[in-house]
């Protein structure tokens, strides 16, 4: 009996440490990112305000610790070289925020702008790589369509080009996309 009683008592401890351990870390983890949700603010507000460089410097200390934020603050850095004029290797923050991403809607967009990054580079191997990866069901599959087409038409590749834009105007017909998939089959090429 008294065995017993010792083998409960400690299994209770041992429940209320596990108990005790889990609600410890959801404390932490819920202060982290309260913390980072207000650096978060402060880029923002630091951009908005015009203050590039402090937001670079910002940006740069926040984005070094991963959390579900990475993206965006990566998103605020490829912002700051636009609109700032700041010198941000933009394919490489593409990859950076393409690999902290998980939702796959929007890890398509960001393949789609890192595809355009390196078409813009000349690099069209890796475009067409990247915009292979992105599937029908991707809610930007016809722009990726139509980028596709422009590279497969830098490459030489005319055929296949007009086959994309074919597809896509009668996919996507009396659309956006659809239209414009129609005006570049029109143009001489």
């Amino acid at each position: 009996m008294g065995y017993s009683v010792i083998r409960i008592a400690l299994l209770l401890a041992g429940v209320c440490l596990l108990v005790g351990a889990f609600l410890g870390w959801r404390w932490w983890e819920s202060r982290r990112l309260s913390k980072i949700s207000y650096q978060e603010y402060q880029i923002r507000r630091e951009i908005q305000s015009g203050n590039y460089q402090e937001a670079q410097k910002l940006i740069k200390k926040v984005a070094e610790e991963e959390s579900p934020y990475t993206p965006l603050f990566l998103s605020y850095r490829l912002y700051l070289e636009r609109e700032g004029g700041l010198q941000v290797d933009e394919v490489k923050t593409l990859q950076s925020i393409i690999s902290s991403l998980k939702d796959k809607d929007i890890l398509s967009l960001y393949r789609e702008r890192l595809a355009y990054a390196y078409f813009t580079a000349g690099n069209y191997q890796k475009a067409l790589e990247l915009l292979e990866s992105i599937k029908g069901d991707s809610l930007n599959y016809y722009s990726a369509q139509i980028l596709k087409g422009l590279v497969l038409e830098k490459v030489g590749r005319r055929d296949e080009a007009k086959a994309v834009y074919a597809q896509v105007e009668k996919m996507a017909k009396g659309t956006y996309f659809g239209n414009i998939a129609s005006a570049l089959l029109m143009e001489e090429r």
